[in-house]
């Protein structure tokens, strides 16, 4: 009998994935826990494991298809089996097994079976777009030729547009707002690379000009420039969601940065103590991140107006601090959520935030760790950078960066210099929510629980 493996539920705040990789093909036989297809959520990538074994009978979905969770996506059972009744509302028609071919009375002639070779896939007019076709041709103003679909029965993809939008003739944007209002589109325009202007709108396709033929060019003995190569990078998805929520971070916000730094020499001096005795008093591996960390969410206690979000003109403080902390990591940006940081000790905060960092890294953190934040910190420290302006993630009110640690001469009262290290802060915060002095108070604040480290560690 045969049976569906269906899209998994990674996450309560999840509702449908991006199947962005086929790991199996019809006629592969899989077993429980192989690895069949790679899906994107808004915040992370997956890997979907097989829930029952035997041969794949039917892919239900395209690559690039947005599959919503607990729905089908392929069937397996015994060959030949017929899972037509498992594809979902949505999906494409099981595509069954290549059969074997039967034998034939007569070889092809040599000219028919050239042209049955170079027979080019027919377009298929009016056929139905996807989803994220529709979306690509509501988002890039060009006329969309008639062209051939490689989605089941003719269906056009998101690819197949993407790739028409390079060749076919653009519209400026006078013309793409003048097809907005109904009037027709030719194929080609006058403008530069045939783009369509505002004028040709209307018009029939303008006859094509025959260039004159340009003249010999002079002999020279100049060197021969190389060719310019480019290389086209695909835009995973997961880079598509960061850079749309950014983008709305900064349109939707008046956001401003304010500056400061601390001094950390004592805080430096106390990780070397607790790197040199930690094995023998069998203390947590923290490092300066974690104690910065530490010190951020002891801040947000004493400032609550940051531990907020701000939507429908409503501010809405948070009594659980629940930080969010950027991570490089190779799918790019992901930001893992310390969930009730407040009721940590610091040795529980550093285990919890590696622990995090290294899921994010290997690209199986489950989305509901990246979601529920109430602050933002970001430390680009380790690169070397001195001051940044870091974005907001919306609905949150403020973002901390914190940056590398400098080394500089310090006058006390006496007159007399010595060498101090201190490390660089940059504030970033809403302004419709949040003015400077407020902000000025919170990084005084975070300045003096990393001054004054140990007492604070004692204090609880």
């Amino acid at each position: 009998m045969a049976n569906a493996i269906v899209m998994p539920k990674a996450g309560n705040s999840v509702e449908e994935c991006l199947l962005s990789k086929w790991r199996v093909k019809v006629g592969d036989a899989i077993k429980t826990g192989d690895i069949i297809c790679d899906v994107e959520t808004d915040k992370s990538a997956i890997e979907i494991e097989a829930t029952a074994e035997g041969t794949v009978l039917a892919l239900f979905w395209q690559e690039g298809d947005l599959v919503p969770v607990l729905q089908n996506i392929l069937a397996v059972g015994n060959p030949g089996e017929d899972a037509s009744t498992l594809a979902p509302a949505g999906g494409k028609a099981p595509a069954a097994a290549e059969p074997a071919p039967a034998p034939a009375t007569a070889a092809p002639a040599p000219a028919e079976a050239a042209t049955a070779a170079a027979a080019p896939a027919t377009p298929v007019a009016n056929a139905p777009l996807s989803p994220r076709a529709k979306k690509y041709v509501a988002e890039h103003p060009f006329v969309l030729p008639e062209i051939a679909g490689s989605g089941a029965n003719g269906r056009i993809m998101e690819k197949d547009v993407a790739d028409a939008f390079r060749s076919a003739p653009h519209l400026s944007p006078a013309a793409a707002a003048l097809r907005a209002d109904g009037v027709a589109a030719p194929t080609a325009g006058t403008g530069v690379s045939g783009m369509i202007r505002a004028e040709d709108m209307g018009k029939a396709t303008p006859a094509a000009q025959t260039p004159a033929a340009p003249a010999a060019p002079a002999a020279s003995s100049a060197p021969t420039a190389k060719a310019d190569v480019i290389t086209e990078k695909p835009f995973p998805q997961i880079r598509k969601i960061i850079a749309k929520r950014l983008h709305e971070s900064l349109s939707s916000m008046a956001q401003y940065t304010l500056n400061a730094e601390a001094d950390v020499t004592g805080l430096l001096a106390l990780r070397q103590r607790i790197k040199d005795q930690g094995e023998a008093l069998k203390l947590a591996n923290i490092n300066i991140g974690d104690m910065v960390m530490f010190a951020v969410i002891k801040t947000l206690q004493k400032h609550p107006e940051f531990n907020a979000e701000f939507a429908d003109n409503v501010l809405r403080m948070h009594s659980a601090i629940n930080v969010g902390f950027a991570c490089d990591t190779p799918r790019g940006l992901m930001v893992p959520v310390l969930h009730n940081a407040q009721a940590m000790s610091l040795g529980e905060m550093a285990k919890t935030v590696k622990g995090l960092a290294k899921q994010a890294n290997d690209g199986n953190l489950n989305p509901d760790l990246m979601a529920g934040g109430t602050f933002t910190v970001s430390n680009l420290g380790a690169f070397g950078i001195t001051t940044f302006t870091p974005v907001i993630s919306a609905p949150q009110v403020a973002i901390l960066g914190v940056c590398k640690t400098i080394l500089r001469p310090v006058r006390d009262n006496n007159g007399d210099i010595s060498y101090r290290d201190f490390m660089q802060f940059s504030l970033t915060m809403n302004h419709m929510v949040i003015d400077g002095a407020p902000g000025a108070r919170f990084l005084q604040t975070l300045k003096g629980i990393i001054e004054n480290f140990e007492l604070v560690c004692i204090a609880g």
